[in-house]
């Protein structure tokens, strides 16, 4: 893109100043992303991001999602009259026919937002102490909605981490077995489909009201925060998955990366292990601001959602294996498979730990 080309989509946003130059910004898989210095001296800039409305289909759901999340974080810190608003809660302009986004000629659409200085993101998390930081972030986020409802927001992505829907997708692909790949893995299929049991009960206390329907991040990754300068939270970015959901969905899927000690493609299923240190700090770090929203029933459950979560990407995995792989890039013909077997071997792990995970929250709850 030119700056011609995003000036003329800049230009079609309600906003104050006039921007010099755009460069692109972020190493994003997803959407492409653009900063633009302002002209004026002490004025803010602006980031232009363009979003894959091929992954997201529904762009006006999501960004009304985004904004009513943003716009009910910016009014809680005004209430507590909080110092630098705008470096602790993200700011979206309207284009000027009102919306959130501006369709350009080829059918893209763009969002603009403010940029915030000083800050910058980390890719992993690398200690115990990066695990708390990251943990009382997300947490602190989701206190920050916790008087929201989950009903005001629209779902993005139908069924996401609906156990229930996974499954019987799982279950279609092994029926039709497209790739013809179902005999061969019998039994890892198997192994998976006896823990179905217990892995739907989630939905099902979702589906019955004993646990409360909550707003969820959905990417716990600790690039999804912004740091400041003295390497302390200042907000919760990329808020393209936000919508509802459970609390556990954020906190298990964070230990479903964090805390296994390989990665989620490992082929050698003996480096696969629990790092029980990462679990307590996110947890303690977690429950020191989640923990004052929480239900009993949600926080007794914090380590069952961890082998959900391992639980739900393995039937996911091998879905797309069985048909064929047509979701997942893949680099070789049975990385699905790969990533599939390390899951698995990963739920045993947390399977095995259960106990101690479960003794630990009782501890610090």
């Amino acid at each position: 893109m030119t700056n011609h080309q995003l000036n003329l989509i800049f230009e079609s946003f309600s906003r104050e100043g006039h921007v010099k130059h755009w460069e692109p910004f972020g190493n994003g898989h997803i959407n492409d992303t653009f900063l633009g210095r302002n002209q004026e001296n002490e004025a803010s800039d602006f980031i232009l991001q363009r979003k894959n409305h091929k992954i997201f289909t529904n762009v006006a759901g999501m960004m009304d999602n985004i904004v009513a999340v943003t716009e009910h974080i910016r009014k809680g810190l005004e209430e507590k009259k909080e110092a630098d608003i705008d470096r602790k809660v993200m700011k979206y302009f309207p284009a000027k026919d009102g919306k959130w986004y501006v369709n350009d000629k080829h059918g893209n659409y763009w969002t603009l937002f403010l940029y915030i200085p000083g800050s910058h993101s980390v890719e992993n998390i690398e200690n115990p102490e990066q695990a708390s930081m990251a943990a009382r972030a997300f947490g602190h986020f989701q206190l920050q909605l916790a008087d929201l409802s989950g009903n005001d927001l629209v779902e993005t992505i139908p069924n996401f981490h609906n156990g229930i829907s996974r499954l019987n997708d799982f279950r279609k692909a092994i029926e039709n077995d497209q790739a013809e790949r179902v005999t061969e893995n019998s039994e890892l299929l198997e192994q998976l489909l006896n823990r179905a049991d217990e892995m739907t009960l989630l939905q099902k206390w979702l589906d019955s009201g004993d646990l409360p329907l909550r707003i969820t991040h959905n990417d716990t990754k600790i690039n999804n925060i912004l740091f400041d300068e003295n390497d302390q939270p200042l907000c919760i970015i990329d808020l393209d998955t936000v919508m509802p959901g459970s609390a556990l969905y954020d906190f298990g899927d964070a230990i479903r990366t964090i805390g296994n000690t390989a990665p989620e493609d490992e082929p050698d299923l003996s480096k696969i292990d629990f790092a029980g240190d990462i679990f307590e700090a996110f947890a303690e770090g977690y429950l020191t601001e989640a923990g004052k929203f929480l239900t009993q029933k949600e926080k007794e459950n914090l380590p069952f959602s961890c082998l959900y979560m391992a639980w739900e990407q393995a039937i996911r995995f091998m879905t797309d294996y069985l048909n064929g792989d047509t979701y997942y890039k893949i680099a070789y013909l049975e990385h699905n498979l790969v990533r599939t077997k390390a899951q698995f071997r990963y739920l045993e792990v947390l399977e095995e730990n259960r106990e101690k995970m479960e003794s630990f929250v009782r501890e610090i709850e």
